[in-house]
């Protein structure tokens, strides 16, 4: 929702400023500052007081001729509060100030199940790791490598070395698998 904040110039008298109550806009929109000159073009000063959390936006030079737009971006994670918008003109002689209210807009908070974690109930959980399936692979492997490597130490055949290393990848291998 852009927010439209309608600037009255000129309307009662020479460098009157009409501005209204309130304007309401939201993050991530825009704030449209229109000026209605009802008389000879006019140069003002605009100013947001106290915006910093809300735009980059902080003043500017215009000339209105009869009608002008003005776009003041808000940020889009503005967190709601407000902040003034001054308008000055006849070089400093008369000013104005209108406060701008940033509204984020309320978000229903809506939590489902998630269809990809199971049931605590159904069997389908993960395998606990210091049950006899998860650990007999390693200990069967740690005790057949153990085996090899004191033949490898007793014999100095290198082929129990190999065979043992070889067999300790493959428990390591297994017990991955078996926690999947």
């Amino acid at each position: 929702m852009t927010g439209i904040c309608e600037i009255h110039l000129n309307r009662r008298q020479i460098n009157a400023v009409d501005i209204p109550q309130k304007t309401i806009v939201e993050p991530g929109t825009d704030l449209v500052v229109r000026f209605v000159n009802h008389g000879s073009p006019i140069h003002l000063t605009l100013k947001a007081i106290n915006a910093s959390s809300f735009t980059d936006f902080f003043h500017a030079n215009i000339y209105v001729p009869d009608t002008e737009d003005f776009i003041i971006p808000i940020r889009e994670y503005a967190p709601s509060g407000d902040f003034s918008l001054e308008v000055i003109v006849g070089y400093g002689t008369k000013r104005a100030e209108t406060p701008i209210e940033v509204l984020r807009p309320e978000v229903e908070e809506r939590f489902t199940e998630s269809p990809d974690l199971p049931d605590p109930d159904d069997g389908r959980r993960g395998a606990n790791p210091l049950s006899a399936g998860g650990i007999l692979p390693v200990a069967l492997t740690i005790g057949l490598s153990l085996l090899l490597y004191s033949l490898w130490f007793m014999e100095g055949e290198t082929v129990y070395n190999y065979i043992a290393y070889v067999l300790l990848f493959l428990g390591v291998i297994a017990a991955w698998f078996s926690n999947r």
